[in-house]
């Protein structure tokens, strides 16, 4: 076998293992996370167009629009859902750097509900929720594999949106698994959807990194889609000179990392790094270093000049950020807002908030110094801050991990408390409620269920 098919099999051997009590609660926890999240990102301007942009189909083979009035074609559900759960930046990161959840779950939910809407024998008493979850473990798997195997692991690495490069690959091979598709329609389905990889660094800031997100789901449905029907594709598009590995990662890419034997999946080992503020990664470590800053000074408004301590992070010094949205990925932006208003929020990243007179007074007073010494990555990343006081007082706070980093899990009640506010916020009270104590059960729905959720899932009655 070529490094594809070996692949291919060594993720067909994963997903044949039962999946374990620790694997369901992980995936389980990934699930209401992502749906909490899609549920208050599918109120964004950017979703919303691309829903208004979606097909609509024979509603006895569509799939549910999370929050919308009308089901459409699987690609378009997961197109819309896959950007409505990044477009906050609020969903959980991994290591290697990676977005592997909005471009999984929606995929395989969608995909899921059309089969089962459309009656299709062969999937009818096939598909349940704890199917969906082991397709979830092993498309993020996937993801993570290539991710290794890419040698970027700083930031200044990166030469596409990770996401987008990694994202249709683990969708195809998600979807296909569900389906049962064979060793070579797997292997032409991930052929086919490398050929659908690849968003620009450039677009981060704006709702075309959503997009990127979006698009991988939907990608990774079709591929899967046209390798079950005989569609074909390079039988060694990963390692072929041609391939997708040379393409996208040139020298740096390490075929072994593919194949390394591993004892847990990624989904529990390392595990997402959950997020507790809708932005950018990074900028996690410069709020709570900021916040440390802010519960030792009695105003904001005493503030002379702010000194950011980080490693060298172009794509994140944005002094004077455009938008509300491309605030998510300034240090400085993030800093002002935590030193004024002691917290961050969703609300923190709109347009108002942004241009509001005393974020405008102090974004001029912050500056960053890039230390060389420091690493980008994540797990090894640390943030300091000096504050400098009109009186002269100079106050300092540090982070080498935000609360949710790898290693330190978040507390539960606050990732419940997440997820209830999210779908609170979405759905109101009651039905949020619901979809919140739905979803803790998800692992057990039968076909059935998991119609009933979907539609739980909508904004019709």
């Amino acid at each position: 076998m070529n490094l594809t098919e070996k692949f291919v099999k060594l993720l067909i051997d994963g997903f044949s293992h039962k999946i374990t009590e620790t694997e369901v609660q992980v995936t389980s926890d990934l699930l209401l996370d992502g749906l909490s999240v899609a549920a208050l990102g599918s109120m964004e301007a950017g979703p919303q167009m691309l829903y208004l942009m979606a097909n609509n189909i024979d509603q006895s083979a569509s799939a549910t629009v999370i929050m919308g009035d009308r089901r459409v074609t699987p690609e378009n559900a997961a197109q819309v859902n896959g950007a409505a759960m990044h477009v906050l930046d609020y969903e959980p990161m991994w290591n290697p750097a990676n977005h592997s959840l909005s471009t999984t779950l929606p995929a395989l939910l969608a995909l899921s509900e059309m089969l089962l809407r459309s009656e299709i024998e062969e999937f009818g008493q096939s598909i349940s929720g704890d199917k969906i979850l082991k397709a979830l473990a092993i498309g993020i798997e996937t993801q993570a594999r290539l991710r290794s195997a890419s040698g970027q692991y700083e930031p200044g690495e990166l030469v596409f949106h990770p996401p987008s490069t990694v994202g249709p690959l683990g969708s195809a091979i998600a979807c296909g698994l569900i389906m049962g598709l064979s060793r070579k329609q797997l292997v032409n389905a991930i052929g086919i959807a490398g050929s659908m990889a690849g968003g620009l660094q450039g677009n981060i800031g704006s709702m075309t990194k959503a997009l990127h997100c979006g698009k991988a789901a939907a990608n990774g449905i079709q591929a899967a889609l046209l390798a079950r029907q005989g569609f074909t594709s390079d039988s060694n598009s990963i390692d072929g000179p041609r391939g997708y590995g040379n393409a996208f990662f040139g020298k740096k890419f390490n075929q072994s990392k593919l194949l390394e034997p591993k004892v847990d999946l990624h989904v529990v080992n390392p595990g997402p790094a959950y997020k507790l503020y809708p932005s950018q990664y990074g900028t996690h470590f410069v709020i709570e270093a900021a916040l440390m800053v802010r519960n030792k000074i009695s105003s904001s408004q005493e503030i002379q000049n702010v000194t950011i301590i980080s490693p060298p992070m172009p794509y994140v010094d944005r002094p004077l950020p455009s938008s509300g949205l491309a605030g998510k990925f300034s240090f400085q932006y993030v800093a002002a807002i935590a030193l004024i208003d002691g917290k961050v929020s969703v609300e923190s990243f709109n347009d108002k908030r942004r241009f509001s007179k005393d974020v405008e007074t102090l974004l001029p007073l912050i500056k960053i110094r890039p230390d060389p010494e420091r690493h980008g990555r994540f797990d090894k990343m640390k943030i300091d801050i000096e504050v400098e006081l009109s009186n002269g007082e100079i106050y300092s706070g540090t982070c080498d991990g935000p609360p949710g980093v790898w290693g330190r899990p978040a507390a539960p009640a606050l990732l419940e408390n997440k997820s209830r506010e999210c779908l609170r916020t979405a759905f109101g009270e009651e039905r949020g409620k619901s979809i919140f104590r739905s979803a803790r059960k998800f692992a057990n729905f039968d076909a059935k269920e998991l119609l009933n959720f979907y539609n739980l899932l909508s904004s019709r009655p």
